[in-house]
């Protein structure tokens, strides 16, 4: 063989390997980049709708210690779609909701989502939880365009920059923590701030916002201390920011360990130290590991009604519908439930705008051009609003207040709202045919 023939040889056996790579290798979150899903350019994206269906997922831990706390916000949202079939469903189609047990596991995320995408074959993903457990599986969801919707994690990270197929549902922790900033350097004004972060994104965002808030006041970080998601037990911070001399506390936790910082101060210390909490704690769970005696007075942020708002219509229409579309679960209707169901809500409208013929082109064109939708438990806070430019989800925030061992309203909403301003999409034909949503919507008996 000549030398020219050797060269051409090797170069071919060179490519065929590199475009076997390219075929084999995935994105730089650990997935495989074969999804199942890929459609010629310019063809509309179908997976998975048919005449009769429109499959979705989510990934929430079902089972281990995070489940008692997450799970029933996946058990919400099914009840709502539950709701919605009822009714006969979107323009003739049942949504099948598919929730995959990720174990609050990032690695088990990882299988969980390639599972709903490759074999189950899902339309999009449903307000994924979790901020390292999401972030295993975001770009592999975005390299795809796979829409990933109403996130239950406030990450600067999903909006900021905008992704096409991405919108947060929970207003981001700077956002919060500089609201919670502002109120600290205003009832606090000479205060010295100790504060307690989990040592990933979620503390390092949160932090951020708190400086944002108390920029230009008298407040003083005196202490800022660390942990790790998986260590429960944060008495040994506490002690710290104790002895730094903090007189008030903020806490970027989830409820194990913010539950931990509360009894820490209140039974070992006996410091009753004034402690405010990010919204991720503004539920039943947290004040069931704290105790109603330890957690009273204890302040949060929220973005929108409680349970205990029972004046609400919204909230009332939840609870008939928690009644009758529990799937077995037991219990009266509680904050993660009622969460679920508004994530569910504003799905159900965005898919409803989408229009009969349904794709996940013309989904995502609907959920980025929402205007002013009153979901059933925004009365008194403010409309969902977004735009090509704004995939934030609610980015309004209210304080609350433990008192009597229950989340009460303890102050007016504060609005960060980046699209003030906006013109609604025209509605699809056969839309006012479809199940009504929103504030305004009243509930109704199915079969």
């Amino acid at each position: 063989m000549s030398v020219k023939k050797l060269v051409w040889t090797a170069l071919s056996v060179v490519l065929v390997a590199i475009v076997l790579m390219v075929i084999s290798c995935g994105g730089g979150d650990g997935t495989s980049s074969s999804s199942g899903t890929t459609k010629p350019v310019g063809t509309p994206d179908t997976t998975g709708v048919t005449d009769t269906e429109i499959k979705l997922g989510t990934h929430y831990p079902l089972s281990g210690n995070p489940a008692a706390a997450y799970a029933p916000i996946s058990y919400g949202m099914k009840a709502f779609f539950d709701y919605i079939n009822a009714q006969g469903g979107i323009y003739g189609r049942k949504i099948n909701f598919i929730i995959g047990d990720d174990h609050y596991n990032p690695a088990d995320t990882v299988e969980v989502v390639r599972k709903l995408v490759e074999q189950d074959k899902v339309f999009g993903i449903i307000s994924g939880l979790g901020e390292e457990t999401h972030s295993a599986v975001w770009k592999y969801l975005e390299e795809r365009g796979i829409p990933d919707m109403s996130l239950s994690t406030g990450l600067d990270k999903w909006t900021n920059p905008i992704a096409k197929n991405r919108f947060a549902g929970n207003p981001d922790y700077v956002t919060e923590g500089k609201f919670l900033g502002q109120y600290i350097a205003k009832t606090y004004p000479n205060g010295k701030l100790g504060i307690l972060e989990q040592s990933d994104q979620l503390g390092q965002d949160g932090d951020k916002g708190v400086r944002e808030g108390i920029e230009g006041s008298n407040v003083e970080i005196v202490d800022v201390e660390q942990y790790d998601v998986i260590v429960s037990d944060v008495s040994a911070q506490t002690q710290r920011l104790k002895n730094a001399g903090a007189d008030v506390l903020i806490v970027f936790a989830i409820p194990p360990q913010a539950a931990s910082l509360v009894n820490t101060a209140r039974k070992t210390l006996s410091w009753d130290v004034p402690i405010v909490v990010s919204n991720i704690n503004c539920s039943e769970i947290f004040i069931l590991l704290a105790t109603p005696e330890n957690a009273e007075g204890i302040v949060a942020s929220t973005f929108g009604k409680q349970v205990y708002d029972t004046d609400i219509p919204g909230v009332q229409k939840y609870m008939k519908i928690w009644d009758k579309f529990k799937n077995g679960t037991t219990g009266d209707l509680n904050n993660f439930e009622l969460y679920g169901m508004a994530v569910a809500e504003t799905t159900v409208w965005g898919l409803e705008m989408a229009g009969k013929d349904l794709t996940r082109e013309s989904f995502l064109d609907a959920s980025e051009n929402m205007c002013k939708f009153w979901c059933s438990t925004c009365e008194d806070y403010a409309p969902l609003t977004t735009s090509p430019t704004d995939h934030k989800g609610s980015e309004t925030l209210i304080l609350n207040k433990v008192e009597n061992g229950k989340w009460i309203t303890a102050g007016e909403p504060t609005s960060y709202e980046s699209t003030p301003d906006c013109t609604p999409m025209t509605p699809p034909e056969g839309f006012d045919q479809q199940p009504k949503v929103g504030m305004d919507a009243p509930f109704v008996e199915t079969p």
